[in-house]
């Protein structure tokens, strides 16, 4: 199952969008969009691991099948965030930018090489975010060493 409801025609003409079939999920979209900033707990693929992302979605997904519920389980410590099976082969979520998320990412790469027979990666990878940070505080200080703003920020 899974399907994309759509009655207010947000998407287009048809109001009821067959999914892919694999997650037992149910979307309605709505007029309102949620954007916002999340920091939220991880119970995939590391238990426990903090994990900064985003939201930018305007559907509200819910479980179809409340049998199914023994297959999956919770992405994140929000509910609503996303959702896994227990394989940890089928998995979707809400939460953009999960894989700048350097350790979270390294978690999920090493699930994934586990389950083909290969050793895991070394943990301990820094963040895509931290990295970024570090390396654009790096080139506003070379432009401020070597560039006169001035000219430019009299304009």
């Amino acid at each position: 199952a899974g399907w994309v409801e759509d009655p207010l025609q947000l998407e287009g003409e048809d109001t009821n969008i067959k999914g892919l079939g694999l997650l037992p999920l149910q979307t309605i979209l709505e007029v309102g969009k949620v954007v916002r900033q999340r920091q939220v707990v991880s119970h995939y693929p590391i238990e426990g691991l903090p994990v900064e992302g985003y939201e930018m979605h305007q559907g509200r997904t819910q479980l179809l099948d409340l049998q199914s519920q023994a297959a999956y389980r919770s992405l994140f410590e929000d509910e609503s965030l996303g959702l896994v099976s227990d394989s940890g082969t089928i998995w979707g979520c809400y939460l953009h930018g999960i894989f700048d998320n350097g350790p979270w990412r390294r978690g999920w790469l090493n699930h994934l090489r586990q389950r083909r027979g290969l050793p895991s990666l070394p943990t301990g990878v820094p963040s895509y975010r931290e990295q970024r940070d570090g390396m654009l505080e790096a080139l506003a200080d070379l432009v401020e060493t070597h560039l006169d703003l001035a000219p430019v920020l009299e304009c």
